[in-house]
C-alpha cells in the first residue's frame, strides 16, 4: 500500500484532484480557518479542485504565531502556492481574505507572474480606501467589538483562558483586514458580493470595489 502523502499545513483539507482543470483558492475571514470551507468541494463540478488556505494561529496551526502584516504573510505563502499554479486558478476571499487575495494578485501583476482567471470577493470594500484601524483598541474595547460582530462563539467569552488564547490571533487578523492596499489594477475580472443585511460592510463599500478599475 502506498503511504499517504504528508499534509501541507497551509492546505490541511485539500483533496488533490489529478483531473482538475481549475483550482479555487479560498482565503478565510478574520478568525476563520480552512475548515470554514469544508463541504464546498463536494458542491463544485468534478473538474474543479478547491484549496482552502490555512493561516498560522488557528485550528491545527494554533501554536504558530499569526501574521500581523500582509507582506511577510505573502512571503511565506507564495512558495507553498507556487507548485499548485500549474493549472488555471481563481481566488475567493471573504472579508479579511479579500485583502490577502488581492495583495497576492497585485504582487504577481507587478512581477508578470501567472494571474488568476478571476477573483470573487465577499463582504469587503475597496481596499485602497483608508479605514479606521482597530489595532489601538484596548482589550475590553476589542472584546466588545468582537461581540458586535457575532462571529465568536459565546463559550470563548465565557472562559478567560480560551479568550486569552484567541485574542492575539483575532487582533492580528483585524490588522490584516485593516491594511490599506495600493490602487493597483490586477488585470483580471473581479466579482463582488455584499448584502443589504450586513451591518459591518454597507453595500456602498462592495459597490466601490466593483466600480474600481482593476483592468
Amino acid at each position: 500500500m502506498r503511504p499517504a502523502a504528508p499534509t501541507n499545513p497551509w492546505f490541511p483539507t485539500r483533496q488533490p484532484n489529478p483531473n482538475a482543470r481549475l483550482r479555487v483558492f479560498c482565503f478565510p475571514f478574520a478568525g476563520g480557518g480552512a475548515s470554514v470551507y469544508t463541504g464546498w468541494g463536494a458542491a463544485l463540478p468534478a473538474g474543479v479542485e478547491l484549496i482552502s488556505v490555512q493561516l498560522p494561529g488557528r485550528e491545527r496551526r494554533i501554536m504558530e504565531p499569526p501574521f500581523r502584516q500582509i507582506p511577510p504573510l505573502l512571503d511565506a505563502l507564495e512558495p507553498v502556492l507556487a507548485p499548485l499554479l500549474d493549472k488555471p486558478f481563481i481566488f475567493f476571499g471573504y472579508s479579511m481574505g479579500t485583502r490577502v487575495a488581492l495583495a497576492l494578485a497585485q504582487r504577481w501583476k507587478v512581477r508578470g507572474a501567472p494571474m488568476p482567471l478571476g477573483m470573487v470577493m465577499a463582504a469587503a470594500g475597496a481596499p485602497h480606501r483608508p479605514r479606521d484601524s482597530r489595532d489601538d483598541l484596548d482589550d475590553p474595547a476589542f472584546i466588545e467589538l468582537l461581540r458586535k460582530y457575532e462571529g465568536t462563539p459565546a463559550e470563548v467569552f465565557a472562559h478567560k483562558e480560551l479568550l486569552d488564547m484567541v485574542l492575539p490571533v483575532l487582533r492580528a487578523d483585524f490588522a490584516l483586514a485593516d491594511a490599506v492596499l495600493p490602487a493597483l489594477p490586477v488585470s483580471c475580472p473581479i466579482s463582488v458580493f455584499g448584502a443589504h443585511e450586513d451591518p459591518h460592510v454597507p453595500l456602498a463599500e462592495p459597490r466601490a470595489l466593483a466600480r474600481a478599475d482593476h483592468r
